[in-house]
C-alpha cells in the first residue's frame, strides 16, 4: 500500500509519528515537506522512506504541481497541517485516488464560521468532502457526529523506559512557554514542595519564552526554590536534536496543560477538541508524567501518570515522585502498557486505510 504524508507547516513531531507508524505496519511512506521538517526528522535515514522536500523559495503550490502524479499515485494521502496552500491540490474531486485523510488539530477552529480564520479556505473545501476529517487521538472521537467518527492516535511510542542512577532527579517541562502551559502553576508548586525534598531536583523549562513575564517569573522562582531545585530555561527555540537528547536523559515529566484555549477568538478545550502534543513527548520516551486531572488518556498509558488538580496536589507529588524515586517505578511497569498502546496506534491507522474516502 501507497502512503503520501504532507506537511507544509511545521508540525514535525506530527509528521515523525505517522511516517513510523505507517514504516511500522509495513508501508514505504512518501513524504511531501519542507526542509525544517525533513531536518529535523529521525526517519530521515530511513530506506522504508521516501522524501520530496520542498527547495527553499519555492512556493508550495508550485512544489506540489512538480509532484501531481507521485501525489496521485498514492492510495491514500495524509494532510498532517491543513493549510491554504494546499486548496489547489484539494480543489479536484474527481479523482478517487488517492483517498484523502485531513489531520484536524483544533475541531472549533476547523469548523468555525469564520471567514477570516487561519486556513480558512482549506477548512471548507474539507468540509464540503474534500477529504475526510481526521481527529489527532482516540479519545475526541463521539458516536453519532460524522465530524468526529475517525481519529488516529499522533502521540505513539518510540524508545523504551530508561532508568538512571545518578545524584540529582531531572525533571522536564516540554514545549514553548505560553498561555496554553500553567507554568505558573508548576513555580508555586515547586516553592511548595522545595523545602520538603530529600534530594536535588533540576527541572528544565524544555521550550522558548513566548513573552518577557515567563522569563521574569522562572528567574524570581530561581531564587525562590534555591538550593534544592535548579531551574534550567531556554531564551530561544530548541533544536529538535537538543529538546529529544534532554528528554531521553529525563526522569519524569511535569504536564502542566491548560484546559482551554484561545485562539483567534475561538476557544479550543484540550482533550475535547485538541490535543497537546506533550502525550507525544511522554510516550514517545516512556516518560512517566504527573498530569492534570481532566486530561483524559489511553487506559494503556495511564499507570505511567499520576493526576492533580491544583498547586498543593502537584506539590505533593513532586515531592513523593522525587523523594522515593517513583518515577523509575513507574518505567519498570510501563512496558505492557506501552506495547499495548502501540497496538491501539496500529489499529487505529489501519482502520483509516481500510476506509476508502
Amino acid at each position: 500500500m501507497k502512503i503520501g504524508l504532507i506537511e507544509l507547516s511545521a508540525h514535525s513531531e506530527v509528521l515523525e509519528s505517522l511516517i513510523r507508524q505507517a514504516v511500522d505496519i509495513g508501508a514505504s511512506p512518501t513524504v511531501y515537506t519542507n526542509a525544517f521538517c525533513a531536518e529535523s526528522s529521525q526517519a530521515a535515514e530511513s530506506a522504508e522512506v521516501e522524501w520530496k522536500v520542498c527547495p527553499p523559495g519555492l512556493p508550495y503550490a508550485e512544489f506540489l504541481e512538480k509532484y501531481t502524479s507521485s501525489i496521485a499515485s498514492q492510495d491514500h494521502l495524509f494532510i498532517i497541517t491543513p493549510v491554504d496552500s494546499l486548496c489547489g491540490l484539494l480543489s479536484d474531486t474527481s479523482v478517487l485516488t488517492p483517498s484523502r485523510h485531513c489531520l484536524v488539530h483544533n475541531l472549533n477552529t476547523f469548523t468555525s464560521s469564520d471567514g477570516n480564520r487561519p486556513s480558512a479556505a482549506i477548512a471548507k473545501l474539507v468540509l464540503d468532502g474534500a477529504a475526510g476529517v481526521l481527529l489527532p487521538d482516540l479519545r475526541l472521537r463521539r458516536t453519532g457526529d460524522p465530524l468526529r467518527s475517525r481519529a488516529v492516535n499522533i502521540a505513539y511510542p518510540q524508545h523504551p523506559p530508561t532508568e538512571f542512577v545518578r545524584d540529582e532527579v531531572r525533571c522536564c517541562i516540554p514545549g514553548r512557554m505560553y498561555s496554553g502551559r500553567d507554568h505558573a502553576e508548576v513555580l508555586s508548586a515547586l516553592e511548595i514542595a522545595s523545602p520538603r525534598l530529600t534530594k536535588r531536583l533540576r527541572v528544565e523549562f524544555l521550550g522558548e519564552h513566548s513573552t518577557e513575564e515567563t522569563s521574569a517569573a522562572v528567574e524570581a522562582a530561581r531564587k525562590a526554590v534555591a538550593p534544592s531545585v535548579e531551574l534550567r530555561d531556554h531564551p530561544g527555540y530548541v533544536p529538535q536534536e537538543e529538546f529529544d537528547r534532554t528528554l531521553a536523559e529525563a526522569d519524569f515529566l511535569i504536564l502542566p496543560v491548560s484546559e482551554h484555549l484561545t485562539r483567534n477568538g475561538i476557544v479550543e478545550t484540550r482533550g475535547q477538541t485538541c490535543v497537546t502534543g506533550n502525550i507525544n513527548d511522554m510516550v514517545r520516551f516512556g516518560l512517566p508524567s504527573l498530569v492534570p486531572a481532566f486530561y483524559p488518556l489511553s487506559g494503556h498509558t495511564e499507570g505511567m501518570t499520576a493526576r492533580y488538580g491544583g498547586i498543593p496536589s502537584l506539590a505533593d507529588l513532586i515531592v513523593t515522585w522525587v523523594n522515593t524515586s517513583e518515577f523509575n517505578r513507574r518505567k519498570r511497569a510501563a512496558a505492557p502498557g506501552l506495547a499495548a498502546y502501540r497496538t491501539e496506534c496500529l489499529s487505529a491507522l489501519r482502520e483509516q486505510l481500510a476506509r476508502r474516502h
